[in-house]
């Protein structure tokens, strides 16, 4: 873009980022200074739990990275039939809670769990409880999985497909084709799913606790609980905040110089491969889909099959799903165009712009509860409608999720040719008009990637919503976490299955927009 256009873009990123992302770093900063002589974890356990943090995103990046990548090629780049549906079925996990995923977990697994019945007929009379590293690792991958799938799936219906025929014929098997060709254009897209999932694993508290595996967020959740000084859990915050900046510079230098690409033309040609590689993708699909979704969701059925047959009564769960449903789509609307301005600085790779690109994922990678709290410190230094209103609500939500919007947007302009800016420029169109008509549509499919990401990480938020929600407006999250906690099993699933309901229609959709070829239905 002309350099008028980028300083446009640069002032209202700025603007975003001071008067949105930063006010609760600095609360929190102020706090963490206020607290730092009270008492507080030890070195020794310091060390013990950052170590197992790291070693946790360590794994679950690992996994969901290299599993994530494998089904959105196979659906996006082989002539599978139903390739949206199996799209579809692969993000299926996005619509829960991570705590609900680990629930049913315990649920499946133990000496009583539905895998567990499930293989009594072979012989397996007792399956290992869902405990430790390796279930918080499970849990938190069924959970990454289709975050990747969703934003290397949107990456490659964006690459050219003439690259890649080009080398086939050029004598390139698929393999080669895919290292040479697809993979380098996929780096940036990678290296943010990495910092997602990361800055994910690090703030997340509802999944590890229910696992008992210790984390370093536990810590913060443990001095929050039950204090009235909250100075020390904010200090132990700013930890996270030096975690959250090697992460972030950490994606910066492996997303690198991207190669241009233009926009396409045409879909990309699925392949039809050989039997065996049809055969293999169907079944990497089928696993993926039968541990990530159809177990946990038939564990939930059971219980809610069993809870209605006892005359367990759910709840206004509908009026709860209303609101949880106009919070999201509000969400996912404001955070999609505030995160515009911030792609569109970082666009060119200045000191400035990388600035106001990483202060909202520093933000991101910080507990939701010490975000909320610090937001709500915020709302009762303002006018008193915005304690507890709609309007505090959603900009919690644009606080907490902006990097979910800024990620595929940011590898999408990226991505696009500016001999394609400066041919509209040529052509007499203004700044504006070339925005509008040039560079929108070809990131439209990033945008919409970015809203869905939002909108299903608001729909399952809970501490910020516990605190921020305005009186009265229960949703499905703040439900189904008060039913677990309770016991209240039945309560729970309905609510879980009820989000899927809801759900599943908006990611065909998405499916729809991104999933292209003959496997495409």
């Amino acid at each position: 873009m002309a350099e008028p256009a980028q300083r446009a873009a640069a002032v209202l990123a700025v603007l975003v980022v001071v008067l949105l992302s930063a006010p609760p770093l600095v609360v929190l900063a102020v706090q963490g200074v206020l607290g730092r002589d009270a008492q507080t974890v030890g070195p020794e356990r310091l060390v013990e739990l950052l170590g197992n943090t790291l070693l946790l995103a360590g794994l679950v990046v690992a996994f969901s990275i290299v599993i994530g990548t494998a089904t959105a090629v196979v659906t996006q780049r082989s002539a599978l039939r139903a390739g949206r549906m199996w799209s579809t079925l692969v993000m299926v996990p996005l619509v829960l809670p991570a705590y609900v995923i680990a629930v049913a977990l315990s649920g499946m697994l133990g000496g009583d769990g539905t895998l567990t019945r499930w293989l009594g007929p072979f012989g397996v009379d007792r399956l290992p409880p869902a405990a430790g590293l390796w279930a918080a690792t499970a849990c938190l991958t069924i959970v990454g999985i289709p975050i990747v799938h969703t934003l290397v799936s949107a990456a490659l219906s964006r690459l050219d497909p003439a690259l890649e025929e080009s080398a086939r014929l050029l004598g390139d098997t698929s393999t080669r084709v895919f290292a040479r060709v697809v993979l380098p254009h996929l780096r940036g897209t990678l290296a943010l799913a990495a910092c997602i999932l990361a800055l994910y694993v690090i703030s997340d508290f509802g999944a590890v606790s229910m696992l008992r595996y210790d984390t370093f967020t536990r810590a913060v959740y443990a001095q929050f609980r039950g204090r009235a000084d909250l100075a020390p859990a904010f200090a132990l915050c700013s930890v996270l905040v030096l975690v959250a900046a090697v992460f972030i510079v950490g994606q910066v230098v492996l997303r690198g110089r991207e190669p241009a690409a233009a926009p396409n033309a045409r879909p990309a040609v699925s392949r039809r491969g050989s039997v065996a590689s049809r055969t293999a993708g169907t079944a990497l699909l089928t696993l993926v889909v039968l541990f990530s979704s159809i177990l946990p969701i038939s564990t939930l059925v059971a219980w809610t099959v069993r809870g209605i047959a006892a005359g367990a009564q759910p709840g206004p769960v509908l009026a709860e799903a209303g609101n949880a449903v106009l919070y999201g789509l509000y969400a996912s609307v404001v955070t999609t165009l505030l995160a515009l301005p911030i792609a569109l600085a970082a666009r060119r790779r200045r000191l400035l712009g990388r600035v106001v690109e990483a202060v909202p994922w520093i933000t991101h990678s910080l507990p939701h509860l010490a975000v909320g709290l610090a937001i709500l410190v915020l709302s009762l230094l303002g006018p008193a409608t915005l304690y507890q209103s709609t309007t505090t609500l959603v900009l919690a939500y644009a606080v907490l999720f902006l990097p979910l919007a800024i990620a595929p947007l940011s590898v999408a302009l990226r991505r696009i040719d500016d001999r394609l800016l400066d041919a509209s420029r040529a052509l007499g169109r203004s700044d504006a008009a070339t925005l509008a008509l040039v560079v929108l549509p070809l990131v439209r499919p990033a945008a919409l990637t970015g809203a869905v990401l939002v909108f299903f990480a608001t729909f399952h938020e809970l501490p910020a919503t516990l605190l921020l929600r305005p009186t009265g407006a229960e949703t499905l999250a703040v439900r189904l976490w008060g039913a677990m906690v309770e016991g209240q099993y039945t309560t729970a699933s309905i609510s879980a299955l009820l989000m899927v309901a809801i759900s599943v229609p908006l990611l065909w959709l998405h499916a729809r927009a991104t999933v292209h070829g003959p496997g495409a239905t």
